[in-house]
């Protein structure tokens, strides 16, 4: 009868420990499932987060190459207003002297009058 009860206690003692490893199994799978997902979880934010980067990378390199192309379109635009000053600069040059010569030729012509009628 001992003998009996100690097989008895030994065949649930393995039974015990058989459920045991199983739940123990289980927990060690769903442990590495939740680890998995969590990963995921996380992973997914990071790759979203890597694409926002290199898409904002992109809109920065276009915008420094449109700034650069606008810099140099406004240095040619002030050339050409700095060329445009100074032409009219000439052209108001070259009226004064044309006034000046006028003038000149007018007081020339003056004393070729008088001096036609003083000789009549």
């Amino acid at each position: 009868m001992l003998s009996n009860l100690l097989k008895q206690h030994q065949v649930r003692q393995q039974a015990r420990k058989e459920v045991q490893e199983k739940r123990k199994h289980d927990a060690i799978a769903a442990s590495t499932a939740l680890s998995h997902l969590l990963v995921d979880h996380l992973n997914a934010g990071v790759a979203q987060a890597y694409v926002n980067e290199k898409k904002l990378n992109t809109e920065t390199k276009i915008l420094q190459e449109n700034a650069a192309q606008f810099t140099r379109q406004t240095m040619q635009w002030l050339k050409l207003v700095e060329d445009l000053n100074t032409s009219l600069k000439e052209i108001g040059d070259v009226e004064n002297w044309a006034k000046s010569i006028e003038t000149d030729m007018r007081t020339i012509s003056s004393a070729l009058e008088y001096a036609y009628r003083k000789s009549e």
